[in-house]
């Protein structure tokens, strides 16, 4: 295992914190000062909505996504730059986008929540005790598009990029992202559209940028900054 090669990722990763930091914590913060209630898209395919159930242990997939997705960024980076390079223009767009949209767009789920029943009981155990810190930590706000399906569906996205990626490794990434996805909505996290809109934004990203030359401009930009902090070499720029 090289070291080199996650010296180079320092830089991406902490745009990536910073990036997720202002556009989901930054909104929600915003939101909550000016007093900003979101709309509820829960009347976009209603029936699906109403037929999945509240299952309170999808929680532990929920919060695992935070190393999944930490993980995920490192191993696809470490095994190539320019699928890293790729991976940060589509975070780095897909990020904006979706801060924008919870600045001019902002949607709730705070109704939906309730629907857990856990708002109305005072004899939670400790998985609904988890869940229900997890509401009063996350903010209902931030809803559309889901940043968890995002980013999960990026690690998706991914493992598309390399072709010689382990078949076991590839398909236990999908399936964990897969059900990260499908906690959002067993936990009332996040209504079907919430998830619908974060893949069609990776997705569409994806196939738009996928034969650009800007993937190769933001792998030299970012070889620029680290061979001037002395986090890479151009000799070891080889992938």
């Amino acid at each position: 295992m090289e070291k080199s090669r996650f010296k180079y990722m320092i830089i991406p990763f902490t745009i990536v914190i910073i990036m997720q930091i202002i556009s989901y914590w930054g909104n929600q913060w915003y939101s909550e000062v000016q007093g900003i209630v979101g709309d509820d898209l829960s009347w976009i395919l209603l029936k699906v909505n109403q037929a999945v159930p509240f299952i309170p242990w999808t929680i532990y997939i929920y919060v695992l996504a935070f190393p999944f997705w930490v993980g995920c960024f490192f191993y696809i980076g470490y095994r190539s730059r320019r699928n890293l390079a790729f991976l940060m223009l589509l975070i780095m767009i897909t990020f904006t986008i979706t801060g924008l949209i919870y600045f001019f767009f902002q949607t709730d789920v705070q109704a939906w929540r309730e629907t857990s029943g856990l708002f109305t009981r005072n004899d939670l155990n400790f998985t609904e005790s988890f869940v229900f810190w997890i509401y009063n930590s996350a903010g209902a706000r931030n809803a559309n598009p889901s940043m968890h399906c995002l980013m999960s569906w990026l690690c998706i996205l991914g493992t598309r990029m390399d072709k010689e990626m382990p078949k076991w490794i590839k398909i236990g990434i999908i399936v964990f992202a897969f059900l990260i996805c499908v906690s959002t909505q067993t936990l009332k996290q996040h209504y079907i559209i919430d998830f619908i809109s974060a893949v069609v934004l990776a997705e569409g990203f994806y196939w738009l940028l996928r034969k650009s030359n800007a993937i190769d401009k933001v792998q030299q930009l970012f070889l620029k900054i680290n061979v001037r902090l002395g986090l890479d070499s151009f000799e070891e720029n080889t992938q």
